[in-house]
């Protein structure tokens, strides 16, 4: 069993203080810029792999495509389990799954239109029209086309919710519900980037929406970890 207090520390206040050290150290070394920089020059001051086959339509659409069709299997499953009998005591944990999952990714695409930070590809320096600027100067400027938190990663980043959604039932699967999601951002992420939509801060913050919220809505539903309300024949464990 998980304590409270161990639980929210270990969820909330570690990844924040990893927050703050990874935000800071990019901040100070100019990771964003200098990465870009690096991508751009790669493709011959240019970002010639923006509308590539597979960048656009196998990693970008197809991403989304996939995140999209497991949300609709769980939300299935979610419905199953209002009817089938050895679905129903898992009503609650399977609601907080697609509630965390849904609402993680919903929330990274209400930031990014609402904070108007600018992508790779808008300034001079890259081949677009606005004069480069750091994201917290951005957040003051709002004159970009919605950039931050990424978007895309969070079709991978969103399925963190996964690792809760194992700790409830206490499975050792869980840290394979979060692997997969944390690869599966960050090569989505990577691809974005390397097609000039986004900075790698843009990535770094749409994990963390992503994991807060859905440790925020695990706490809401659960309390805590501790509280385990598991069946023996789980098809997790």
């Amino acid at each position: 069993m998980v304590s409270p207090s161990k639980f929210v520390r270990t969820h909330l206040f570690i990844p924040l203080f990893a927050l703050f050290v990874v935000s800071a150290v990019m901040a100070i070394g100019s990771v964003d810029r200098s990465l870009a920089d690096y991508f751009y020059s790669l493709q011959g001051n240019s970002w010639a792999w923006k509308d590539s086959w597979i960048a656009e339509e196998f990693f970008h659409k197809g991403g989304r495509t996939i995140s999209i069709f497991l949300a609709l299997m769980l939300f299935a499953f979610l419905a199953l389990s209002h009817f089938h009998s050895s679905l129903s005591p898992h009503k609650k944990s399977l609601v907080y799954f697609f509630m965390a999952t849904a609402g993680g990714s919903f929330l990274v695409s209400v930031l990014k239109s609402a904070l108007a930070v600018s992508c790779p590809w808008e300034f001079e320096r890259y081949g677009g029209d606005l004069f480069y600027s750091g994201v917290i100067e951005q957040l003051f400027l709002r004159n970009g086309e919605g950039c931050f938190p990424a978007g895309h990663a969070s079709a991978g980043y969103a399925w963190v919710s996964a690792y809760f959604f194992g700790l409830y039932y206490q499975s050792k699967w869980r840290w394979l519900g979060l692997a997969i999601p944390l690869i599966a951002g960050m090569v989505l992420g990577l691809v974005q980037q390397i097609r000039g939509a986004h900075f790698i801060s843009h990535d770094v913050w749409s994990v963390a929406v992503c994991w807060f919220f859905s440790f925020g809505l695990f706490y809401l539903f659960f309390k805590s970890p501790s509280a385990k309300l598991a069946a023996p024949d789980l098809l997790c464990r």
